[in-house]
């Protein structure tokens, strides 16, 4: 996919413009010559795989700031280039239980990969939709069964067996309740009822791993510095690890009192490693390989997919970021500091950025359905025909007419954790209207993100109080401002609603990707401590942590988009007291489930 330019062109020409093409370039490492595409030549060229839960994209970056020929004045960044998508299918064999296809997944990598000319890449960093659990085994590289997707809730009777001493040592350890959200419970749930990883786990070829893990497992280069194959990379880095509830927080080592209890064995699972640094090995060159076909992607940042939007935003100790996408994921870094909720708020790494640096923690909230509930007016109950038709229809109405939508479709996450509750529309009146439902649902992702987002604020309130704790950098507990990404953060009736629910003004950047370029942003670190740049013929300082968090580099703002809140406190209180109120009716609903009936959506 890359054009490669033989003319030749002056010095002073590529200087007025970075984008221009530039003469075929070539370098040697290892004893092997490697051609450089014109976009190479002038800034080294990392990807950044960002798989999803309801989607896989691949974006190409561009290292601003550094050069093959020194230039001053240009700041370090990542500058997006080109990208690809492609959807995957969602699978629901029953209410509640939702699945995704590995081998699916895989492929549309590849199809991604080479849509954007993914060949003499840099260095590349994978994000990833956490909790998400595939089984494989080591021998074959095939998968066991289905992945079993974050969202699904078919390990309520598992969770249910703990007692609360168990729940207390496993939250005490990872900073967590014992849920059908992470991964232990759905390893659990496989080893219990699938025939195959039972007879991978007799064989000692069972493998266990979240998205990132597996797609090192199947695309990671394996080839030595001596161009000698490796054996397969079974690795997570410690933002994925911290969600499988097998983690301890403070050692982030595996926990051997944790395996016990869930009866998982440490050989099934992955390597943790930090969330920048190489991974994988080395490439061979794409244009000698014999195998055209055949992908290896050089590994040099992992992230879970909130970690990396927290990044892309470059969160410092006490900013807060909220995510709009199939769920809500609210973060708010906490720095070297573990901070514990009394609120159902997760404690967890924000990052590790590099093998010898210390990991910064934050506290999280997850909404289980924020942007999917608008899918689920179109897709579902077929209110509109298009999720933009949402917005369209909510803009016409003032308020909701009383009705009040909770979309617990699959029980509540932070900071209820009810696995009982199901969705529920409240307030009906023969003057509600489908705008009116429309607008209910734009609110209901408000409210569950100010439920979550609160909670973080008072715990770190109560923790700064505790502890007599000093402000480590000059943004450190500020919450005043919210910062937004994610699909649905486009929504810009959403985004209001968002801010008079909160009373506080919410940011949205002008490139709401930041979750990709948060993986793309590790990728770099790892490169510059593993030494990459220094093959490309640059004794510039290239990406550091520092400058990516250092006090002298603000979250960005060029671009940006403010909503500032309209609502008075009295507004404010009315419209919490209506959502109590539809919460409460959520509890113990599933008791009226049909849960034997089978859809697909």
């Amino acid at each position: 996919k890359e054009s490669h330019n033989t003319m030749a062109s002056s010095d002073s020409d590529a200087d007025a413009d970075d984008r221009r093409p530039h003469a075929l370039d070539t370098h040697t490492r290892r004893g092997v010559t490697y051609m450089l595409g014109p976009k190479v030549c002038t800034h080294p060229i990392l990807l950044a795989i960002d798989q999803g839960t309801t989607s896989t994209r691949v974006i190409k970056y561009e290292l601003l700031g550094f050069h093959y020929k020194e230039r001053d004045g240009e700041r370090k960044d990542l500058r997006p280039i080109q990208s690809a998508q492609h959807p995957h299918k969602q699978i629901h064999p029953k209410p509640g239980w939702v699945e995704h296809d590995p081998e699916e997944i895989i492929e549309n990598i590849k199809k991604c990969y080479r849509e954007v000319g993914g060949a003499f890449t840099m260095a590349v960093g994978i994000t990833n939709q956490r909790e998400t659990i595939v089984a494989w085994d080591s021998e074959t590289m095939k998968p066991l069964h289905n992945a079993i997707v974050w969202c699904d809730a078919r390990t309520a009777e598992i969770v249910s067996r703990f007692s609360e001493k168990e729940k207390h040592m496993v939250f005490q350890k990872t900073g967590m309740p014992i849920s059908t959200y992470f991964s232990a419970t759905k390893m659990r749930w496989l080893l219990e009822n699938s025939k195959d990883v039972q007879k991978a786990a007799a064989r000692g070829t069972l493998r266990f791993g979240t998205m990132d893990s597996w797609i090192v497992t199947k695309l990671g280069a394996r080839r030595d510095s001596n161009n000698q194959e490796l054996p397969n990379v079974h690795v997570t880095d410690v933002t994925n690890a911290s969600r499988y509830l097998l983690m301890n927080i403070e050692t982030l080592e595996w926990d051997d009192d944790l395996l016990n209890l869930f009866g998982i064995k440490k050989e099934w699972l992955p390597r943790i490693v930090s969330s920048a640094e190489r991974v994988s090995g080395w490439a061979g060159n794409p244009s000698v390989t014999k195998d055209k076909e055949k992908i290896e992607l050089e590994v040099y940042g992992i992230l879970g997919d909130q970690h990396a939007s927290a990044l892309g935003h470059r969160l410092r100790e006490g900013d807060s970021k909220n995510t709009y996408g199939t769920g809500c994921f609210a973060m708010r870094n906490t720095g070297k500091t573990i901070t514990r909720s009394k609120r159902g708020i997760l404690t967890t790494v924000c990052w590790k950025l590099g093998k010898d640096e210390e990991a910064e923690y934050a506290l999280e909230g997850a909404v289980a359905v924020g942007g999917e509930c608008i899918r689920w007016l179109r897709d579902e109950m077929e209110l509109v025909s298009d999720a933009n038709e949402v917005e369209e229809c909510a803009k016409t109405v003032t308020d909701t007419g009383g009705v009040t939508f909770v979309p617990a479709f699959g029980g509540l996450f932070a900071p209820h954790w009810r696995d009982d509750s199901r969705g529920v529309i409240v307030g009906l009146t023969r003057y509600a209207k489908k705008a009116h439902i429309c607008r209910a649902a734009l609110e209901a992702i408000a409210y569950q993100s100010m439920e979550v987002l609160e909670a973080m604020e008072l715990d770190c309130e109560e923790n700064s109080k505790s502890k007599k704790r000093k402000k480590t950098s000059s943004s450190d507990g500020d919450a005043k401002l919210l910062s937004v990404d994610g699909g649905a953060s486009v929504n810009d009736t959403l985004m209001q609603i968002q801010a008079d629910v909160l009373g506080k003004s919410v940011r949205r950047p002008a490139n709401i990707e930041t979750t990709a370029y948060g993986a793309a942003l590790a990728a770099a670190i790892g490169a510059y401590k593993r030494g990459v740049y220094s093959w490309y013929g640059n004794s510039k300082e290239p990406m550091t942590v520092r400058d990516v968090l250092g006090e002298d580099n603000q979250n960005a703002n060029d671009g940006s988009k403010l909503f500032e809140s309209k609502s008075t406190k009295e507004e404010r209180a009315k419209g919490r007291s209506r959502w109590e109120d539809a919460l409460q009716r959520t509890y113990g609903l599933d008791t009226y489930c049909d849960k034997e009936q089978s859809y697909n959506m």
